[in-house]
């Protein structure tokens, strides 16, 4: 009798144990499991990243104030850190700067002065010379150029701009008046650059005197054209040449009566070498040139390819013609390591002069 009873028993929990689970079982497990997830995933993830972007606004809190910045200032900076994945760049950086402060003023104008303030603070103010223009607010004042309107070109300059806007000064006269909402290109030479150029809708048109002044939208749709294979990097560097007066009269050992002169900008291709004084040198003329590179010494041959002459000074433009891969290499890496040494002290407002550092 007690056998048949516990034959029923596990019988009965045979019968629940391979039973189909009913709905309700089924979403206890998923829930129990969902929870397990959320707690022991989700939320630590979550966590993480809440304490990350804590940390991040924290160090860009703290890198504004160690640049001068006051807390207003840097909150409203804090709202471009959405669309960029490192925000610290907007306040190292001055094309993502520009980019975060064009977006800002256009939503609201009344931070444009506060704009001009965060500018000056961090030194966005202004572009030397080893640096690229990033958009329109970076022109200098004064810089010359061209209007280009209904295929002609006219003589102009920047007369003045602010957050929104860039004034330029039409100097010859337009075969017809330019009015508002036409299309212009303006277009300039950048001094060691490039030739830089972007089109604009003119705002509005009004008079500085005898001038005719366009206003134009800035814009980061600024275009360049790099006229040199390489770049040319300014330096004050001693040097000695021998100008050959006649090509036939090449040789491989070195002159002896050379003339001294100093470059004033270098690259992998050539050199800007200047003399005190009149000197009479032609294009195509082959130069002998010796100077040292901290420290190292290079040797080459040249070809004068422009002259600059005047009663106080000549500079001659001249391309190396038989550089060793050595020395070029070496050049090269010179000019990557000033320029780095530049951006560190622009950076730390410490750039003073408009040379490079190997100046003696």
């Amino acid at each position: 009798m007690n056998y048949q009873g516990g034959f029923e028993t596990f019988r009965e929990a045979t019968k629940y144990m391979f039973r189909s689970p009913s709905p309700s079982d089924v979403l206890f497990v998923v829930l129990l499991f969902s929870l397990a997830v959320g707690f022991l995933i989700i939320l630590p993830y979550l966590w993480s990243r809440y304490r990350a972007k804590i940390d991040l606004k924290k160090d860009f809190f703290n890198t504004g104030r160690s640049l001068g910045l006051e807390k207003e200032e840097i909150e409203l900076l804090w709202r471009c850190a959405d669309i960029t994945k490192e925000p610290l760049k907007i306040l190292q950086t001055k094309a993502v700067f520009e980019k975060c402060i064009s977006r800002l003023v256009k939503e609201d104008a009344s931070k444009i002065e506060m704009a001009t303030q965060i500018r000056k603070k961090l030194r966005f103010d202004s572009l030397p010379w080893f640096l690229p223009l990033s958009n329109t607010k970076d022109i200098e004042l004064y810089q010359t150029g061209f209007i280009t309107y209904e295929n002609n070109a006219y003589g102009s300059a920047v007369w003045e701009k602010n957050e929104l806007e860039l004034h330029i000064a039409i100097l010859d006269t337009p075969l017809r008046p330019i009015q508002s909402g036409e299309k212009v290109k303006f277009s300039f030479l950048r001094e060691g650059d490039g030739r830089y150029y972007f089109q604009g809708d003119v705002l509005r048109t009004y008079r500085d005197g005898t001038k005719l002044i366009i206003v134009l939208p800035h814009t980061d749709q600024l275009s360049k054209i790099q006229l040199r294979e390489s770049l040319r990097w300014k330096v004050k560097i001693p040097a000695k040449a021998y100008i050959y007066k006649d090509a036939n009269a090449l040789s491989l050992e070195e002159p002896e009566d050379f003339i001294e002169g100093t470059i004033e900008d270098l690259s992998i291709q050539g050199i800007k070498l200047c003399f005190s004084g009149f000197l009479e040198a032609r294009v195509e003329q082959k130069v002998y040139l010796y100077f040292d590179l901290k420290s190292h010494p290079i040797r080459a041959l040249g070809t004068v390819r422009n002259v600059r002459s005047g009663t106080s000074k000549t500079c001659l433009g001249i391309k190396f013609e038989n550089l060793s891969k050595a020395d070029e290499d070496y050049i090269r890496k010179f000019i990557i390591e000033e320029q780095r040494e530049l951006l560190r002290a622009y950076k730390m407002g410490e750039l003073k002069e408009d040379f490079s550092s190997s100046e003696p």
